[in-house]
């Protein structure tokens, strides 16, 4: 099996591409075992959203792996969309070190002519030592089928 690619909040460009042209038809949060992640120190993921062409995309926040939750992004929402993407952003306004607890993370996709809050995640990098943001790792029908 060809290994999934995996993206981070910084990687904007990168998320934008694989959602224009593109509909979100499946939007599921819970836990998802990430195809050929076997052997990653990530290998579930909270959320998955399904694209009109088979794609499957795996968001998984930021797990800080502190009981005080420092660090941890967790996946608040997800979202379908009907119609074409053509445009998609990311929002990136983490909480900082200053322990406010409001930090979030966004993905915006561009839909006739509205935008679509895709996926969101909440959570606070409270001390600053445990991480931030959160990661999308993309499984396409193509590696499946070729594995």
């Amino acid at each position: 099996m060809t290994n999934p690619i995996t993206y981070t909040e910084g990687d904007t460009e990168k998320i934008a591409k694989l959602f224009i042209g593109h509909k979100i038809v499946k939007a599921e949060q819970g836990t998802f075992p990430i195809p050929g992640a076997e052997d990653r120190y990530i290998r579930n993921a909270e959320g998955r959203l399904t694209l009109d062409d088979g794609t499957e995309l795996y968001l998984t926040g930021n797990d800080g792996g502190c009981a005080c939750s420092a660090g941890c992004y967790p996946l608040a929402e997800v979202a379908t969309v009907d119609n074409v993407i053509t445009s998609a952003h990311v929002n990136a306004d983490p909480d900082g070190d200053d322990d406010r607890g409001a930090g979030v993370y966004q993905i915006f996709v561009f839909a006739d002519a509205k935008a679509i809050n895709a996926a969101t995640f909440k959570g606070s990098d409270g001390n600053g030592y445990y991480g931030t943001g959160f990661s999308l790792t993309v499984v396409s029908p193509l590696a499946e089928a070729s594995a």
